[in-house]
């Protein structure tokens, strides 16, 4: 919603020290530690020389040039180019082309350019390429044993067991942290006292509503389907809408006066650690997240994470470990 310090309606914090709540952290299972060992084998797995076609997943290398009319494309060759199939390396008709194929074979297929093609000699022509596959190697799966703990960095099998499982239980007790946190802001949103603006929350549903009719628009299907299978009227759609508007604004305001009257703060140095943080976490630079999200909007979502933490220091929490 676009509300701005200076437009946000004012508000008086009720509760939000002490509020209870049930705080559920999923176990850590020996099945869930098996599966994951299983997906390093894979992971890790050497690829080695195969007699069988080319499928998907599989690691190939290959010459492969262009022709039109028989003559060779400029620039078209590559030679010894090695290439994991299924991973987008490799243009999707060359691909399919290879898929079926063995090492040491040599094979053609047809590839129309499109007719706005970068190359405009190229466009809308239709060339062969030829593809010399050298090699064609799958993944050899190496047995859950000492060997391949070892391969990893450590001591032995239990070693990596304990690792995993200490690795997935300090994941899940973040996860149940995340869940915590948000549902004692949530309460905390419900118990200020303040006045909504009713006009805001309207115009929010009803671009929801707008956004909503669009993307069944796309799917080829209507609202009344869509109300109908979910068992509600577009008013009930639209209200729900509203409640979601609403319980964020609160949410919105109990985190500024939260931090407001427990004077949390957000330094530079935070909002730095919080780039270096969304930078490793999508892969992408930071001088690109730098772009895409202003200092105020990353110093309000580290507001936001340190008003959940507060709110779960000063809870009335019940710890609860689930069954499998």
């Amino acid at each position: 919603m676009e509300q701005t310090a200076n437009t946000m309606p004012a508000a008086a914090l009720g509760q939000y020290k002490g509020l209870a709540f049930t705080r559920r952290v999923r176990p850590v299972s020996d099945k869930a530690v098996e599966a994951d060992i299983g997906n390093l084998a894979r992971v890790h797995a050497p690829f080695v020389p195969t007699d069988a076609p080319a499928a998907r997943g599989m690691r190939v290398t290959l010459d492969f040039e262009g022709f039109l009319e028989g003559a060779p494309i400029p620039d078209s060759r590559m030679e010894k180019v090695t290439v994991v199939l299924g991973t987008g390396q490799l243009m999707p008709a060359a691909e399919e082309a290879v898929y079926g194929h063995c090492a040491g074979e040599t094979f053609r297929f047809d590839f129309t350019y499109p007719a706005d093609f970068r190359v405009p000699e190229l466009s809308g022509r239709t060339a062969q390429f030829e593809i010399c596959l050298h090699t064609v190697e799958r993944k050899q799966v190496p047995p859950v044993d000492d060997a391949l703990a070892k391969s990893l960095g450590y001591e032995d099998l239990d070693a990596l067991r304990e690792s995993l499982r200490e690795k997935k239980r300090l994941s899940h007790e973040a996860n149940a942290d995340r869940i915590a946190g948000a549902a004692l802001l949530d309460m905390a949103g419900a118990n200020l006292t303040v006045e909504l603006p009713a006009e805001l929350l309207a115009q929010n549903a009803e671009y929801q509503m707008t956004q909503l009719r669009e993307k069944l628009r796309k799917s080829k299907m209507t609202m009344e389907l869509y109300c109908k299978s979910a068992g509600l009227t577009p008013e009930q759609v639209r209200e729900g809408y509203r409640r979601e508007a609403e319980r964020q604004l609160r949410a919105m305001l109990a985190v500024r006066a939260i931090a407001e009257a427990e004077k949390i703060t957000v330094t530079q140095q935070e909002v730095d650690a919080e780039i270096a943080r969304l930078s490793k976490l999508h892969d992408t630079p930071e001088e690109e997240i730098r772009k895409v999200l202003s200092r105020d909007a990353i110093a309000a979502a580290v507001t936001n994470q340190k008003v959940q933490r507060f709110l779960l220091d000063h809870a009335a929490l019940t710890s609860v470990v689930e069954k499998e």
